[in-house]
């Protein structure tokens, strides 16, 4: 499996590289890269609050932009304006690991997206775990 590093301060952000046909592709770079403008200032703030959390960790985000949405599978997603960036925690200073975002359009979280950032979780624990984790380093623009 493969991650690759989007921030690296205090602590590291990644997203997780999906390969389809011999392609690798990072769903979250991807969704960012193409979103449509009048949502470009809820991806600045992201794109903010992911570098506050790189600095500083997630010990004092506050929960209207921050919080659990899968208690048992410990999956959380950031907040801003209405994008969803999945994602759940890592080893050491890998404290976020993005799965998907997307645009919010109703108040519960959809089974589907919790579902695939629990099968993205256990492919990266298991491929951590067997020692088949591969972290890229941050791409240069």
């Amino acid at each position: 499996m493969k991650i690759q590093k989007l921030l690296q301060d205090n602590y590291s952000i990644a997203a997780i590289i999906e390969t389809k046909n011999g392609n690798d592709t990072c769903p979250v770079t991807d969704f960012f890269d193409n979103i449509d403008n009048k949502y470009q200032s809820s991806a600045d703030g992201m794109y903010a609050l992911i570098s506050h959390i790189a600095e500083n960790g997630l010990q004092n985000v506050s929960s209207k932009l921050c919080h659990l949405v899968d208690k048992e599978n410990k999956i959380f997603e950031l907040i801003k304006g209405d994008l969803r960036l999945f994602f759940f925690k890592g080893h050491k200073d890998l404290i976020i690991i993005g799965t998907h975002a997307i645009i919010k359009k109703s108040q519960k979280t959809k089974k589907s997206d919790s579902e695939k950032v629990k099968r993205y979780k256990d492919k990266y624990t298991t491929a951590h775990d067997h020692k088949k984790l591969t972290i890229l380093d941050i791409l240069e623009e």
